[in-house]
């Protein structure tokens, strides 16, 4: 058996690419959700689908710990 994704690996590709920006110059972790929406990960109200992480570098200094 095999896994058949219900997204265009296109549709998948983009949201990534989405993430990976909006983290760079947000400067904050971002969050793929089910729908392939991105938003902040600390806006988030359920399980994403996938986190991508701000490198440490570009972390805003409010979000330092």
């Amino acid at each position: 058996m095999s896994y058949v994704s219900p997204w265009d690996d296109e549709d998948t590709r983009i949201a990534l690419q989405a993430a990976t920006q909006m983290a760079e110059r947000w400067g904050e972790d971002m969050a793929i959700m089910w729908d392939l929406s991105v938003i902040p990960l600390r806006g988030t109200d359920e399980p994403p689908l996938e986190i991508v992480r701000c490198p440490a570098a570009l972390k805003k200094a409010a979000n330092r710990r």
